[in-house]
């Protein structure tokens, strides 16, 4: 039996490597399997999200609001890399300047403080030193 991340990256296409308007190596990170859907992360952005322990795809997911946001997994654990990117803590929201929840780039993510209760790049670090552990 395969686990949830392993599921999420079959059939998925490889992110598409650009230099955006600033000239910073960029990526389009697919959404879907069927290419129609893409997150724009600076390539640094990106690899602190695999860094941070993300393991699975990058796709849309709903906030129950209408409206979606990127999230990946690491292992059971869902996250946003937005999150990660912007380094935020407990009790911080993220907005998006320009209002496309896609676009992942460090300057389109501000912080502000709000009821959010996590703080996924801590939620992942602590996830993957208590499975180096072996505990849980």
């Amino acid at each position: 039996m395969s686990t949830p991340a392993a599921r999420s990256t079959r059939h998925r296409r490889a992110p598409i490597r650009f230099r955006d308007e600033h000239g910073r190596e960029c990526l389009k990170v697919p959404l879907d399997r069927f290419g129609r859907k893409y997150a724009t992360a600076t390539e640094r952005g990106y690899q602190a999200v695999q860094e941070a322990g993300a393991t699975g795809a990058w796709y849309l997911n709903s906030n129950g609001h209408g409206g979606s946001y990127v999230r990946t997994h690491a292992g059971e654990t869902l996250l946003m890399p937005a999150r990660i990117i912007a380094g935020a803590k407990a009790r911080s929201v993220v907005r998006y300047v320009n209002g496309d929840p896609l676009d992942l780039r460090p300057e389109n993510i501000i912080l502000q403080r709000g009821a959010a209760k996590r703080a996924d790049a801590v939620i992942v670090a602590d996830s993957v030193t208590a499975d180096e552990d072996g505990e849980w």
